[in-house]
């Protein structure tokens, strides 16, 4: 009896293990959404860097420099201190133009894999130069980017992916030649291993969001006031927190708006990893999570730290989805492009005023 039952035992191990090899090294998962993340991170530095345009030089020039007993510029030695030190308003203008730049191309999705290391040093050279201004959106930003160096980024939407199907299609230039003289079974390991770094840097993202929610959660449940359901209040009584102030007295008079609203937040990340288990409980997390981080965003006036840990949940959103959503746009778009074209029988006026076919013309 104890023999059979160890065969099957043995038998069910080696199939959960085929998928998990099938998982990683079959395909290059998550395409879509790392592509979504490449996006929302590359539009929330643009953004971060035009609003704060007007006072580069008092945050990171020599103006400054009044904190020079608190910089240590968090602690992050070479490369990470582009900026430290303050600089000249010409020198902090050219590098936070650099940056700029590289936000751009990010964002665009043009030779990433050299972009996105770039970007993540001169990101967090910034950020720790001025160790005032930082807070947790900077860490998830600099913390996913180092795990999503490792991806392909630019798989979807973006200019390389462009250029990609147009050397597939024999129309584009290539630098180099694509094989290099290597042997085929020596391109096709190498794409494997491509492949599996590309999904553990996936999995690496996936987990460190479930581990955000779930620290926070159990953070949470540890105060008197996530206990009793009243801790939503006090932030939106803040100043700092209240960019809309009437928005924020209307949503705290109401008590029990404020208890479901504290209980939700703390389940909803608490049990986050579990809910992805089922594609149902699944979609109920997200739109859980993204709800809760845009009511963060508009009601307490943090939209980066909202943006940043937004961008990263979109990982857990199946390619298929993306694929559905993306096809149901190209049709609609199809769709109006249809209607605005004249057909055949549609009728032209010319120059004397006369309706005619364009068939008959």
């Amino acid at each position: 009896m104890i023999g059979p039952a160890v065969d099957r035992g043995l038998e069910a191990a080696a199939v959960q293990v085929a998928k998990g090899e099938e998982w990683l090294l079959g395909a290059r998962r998550a395409t879509y959404g790392v592509a979504a993340v490449r996006i929302i991170f590359g539009l929330a530095g643009i953004w971060f860097l035009l609003a704060n345009w007007s006072n580069r030089h008092y945050l990171w020039g020599d103006a400054g420099q009044w904190m020079s007993p608190l910089a240590r510029n968090g602690g992050f030695g070479w490369p990470f201190t582009l900026f430290e030190g303050g600089g000249s308003q010409t020198e902090v203008t050219v590098k936070l133009l650099v940056v700029l730049a590289l936000a751009v191309a990010f964002t665009l999705g043009w030779r990433t894999r050299i972009v996105a290391p770039l970007l993540l040093v001169c990101w967090v050279s910034l950020i720790e130069s001025n160790p005032l201004y930082g807070d947790q959106s900077d860490n998830i930003f600099r913390i996913l980017l180092i795990y999503l160096c490792f991806a392909d980024l630019s798989g979807r939407w973006s200019l390389d992916a462009r250029r990609r199907a147009r050397r597939a299609a024999g129309t584009g230039r290539r630098l180099l030649p694509s094989s290099l003289g290597l042997p085929s079974n020596v391109r096709r390991n190498m794409g494997l291993f491509g492949t599996l770094v590309h999904n553990l840097a996936v999995v690496a993202v996936a987990a460190q969001i479930c581990i955000i929610y779930v620290a926070s959660a159990l953070y949470k449940v540890q105060g008197e006031y996530w206990q009793d359901g009243t801790a939503v209040y006090y932030p939106m009584q803040v100043g700092q927190y209240r960019p809309w102030p009437f928005v924020n007295d209307l949503l705290s008079s109401n008590p029990f708006g404020v208890l479901v609203v504290s209980y939700f937040s703390v389940f909803i990340q608490l049990f986050f990893p579990l809910m992805l288990l089922r594609r149902t409980t699944r979609v109920i997390a997200l739109l859980g999570v993204i709800g809760m981080h845009m009511g963060i965003a508009v009601i307490m006036g943090l939209p980066f730290f909202s943006l940043f840990i937004m961008a990263g949940d979109q990982i857990f959103i199946r390619d298929a989805t993306y694929a559905a959503i993306a096809g149901r746009f190209r049709g609609w778009r199809d769709d109006r492009r249809r209607r605005r074209q004249p057909t055949p029988d549609t009728p032209v006026i010319v120059n004397d005023q006369r309706p005619h076919s364009v068939a008959n013309r």
